[in-house]
């Protein structure tokens, strides 16, 4: 559940803590063909409020708590997940890279659906069948050619390094011999 949730959401692999515990608390208040009651419903003796639970990852409006005349009423970020201290929602603002609880906001789940597009997309590479023995000779040797001309030009960078002698630093600590050190105790 939790590789899905991270694949259709627009948020980085570092989000993968919120996405386990969202995955977890929606778990635990769907019913399962098994057991009656949802896990909610058996810890609490009360019936879980669905209309609360929202699509993780989808686009929100969140109002700021502090804004000029000028500025926008509310910043648009990505709902992340439930607290378990309070009755609100995580909230990411991917402009300000942070997390923050805020107890209402606009939600554009119908949008984040009707996208149906997921967030990230993996671009596989075919894969070639290497060389058949049909090749010309000629073709490999020129191959061949072109790869030992370019070892040339990788040992002239490495003979551009500094010939600068290194030596190990003295440390005054080394300094002090025998002498100077029986003086100074008597």
């Amino acid at each position: 559940m939790v590789r899905s949730m991270m694949s259709h959401a627009d948020l980085p692999n570092s989000f993968w803590g919120h996405a386990l515990l969202t995955a977890a608390y929606t778990l635990n208040r769907v019913p399962s063909k098994k057991v009656e009651k949802t896990p909610y419903e058996i810890w609490s003796g009360k019936k879980p409020h669905m209309s609360y639970m929202k699509i993780w990852g989808c686009e929100v409006y969140v109002k700021r708590k502090i804004s000029t005349k000028l500025d926008p009423k509310s910043d648009k970020c990505l709902f992340v997940g439930y607290p378990k201290e309070t009755r609100g929602y995580y909230f990411y603002n991917p402009s300000e890279g942070k997390v923050f609880v805020a107890r209402t906001g606009v939600f554009l789940e119908k949008d984040f659906i009707s996208k149906g597009i997921s967030g990230r997309k993996i671009e596989l590479e075919e894969i070639q069948e290497s060389q058949s023995i049909d090749t010309p000779i000629e073709e490999l040797e020129q191959e061949t050619q072109v790869a030992v001309e370019e070892q040339p030009a990788q040992e002239e960078q490495d003979q551009r390094r500094s010939s600068r002698i290194r030596h190990i630093p003295e440390r005054y600590g080394y300094l002090i011999t025998d002498q100077v050190a029986r003086s100074h105790e008597i």
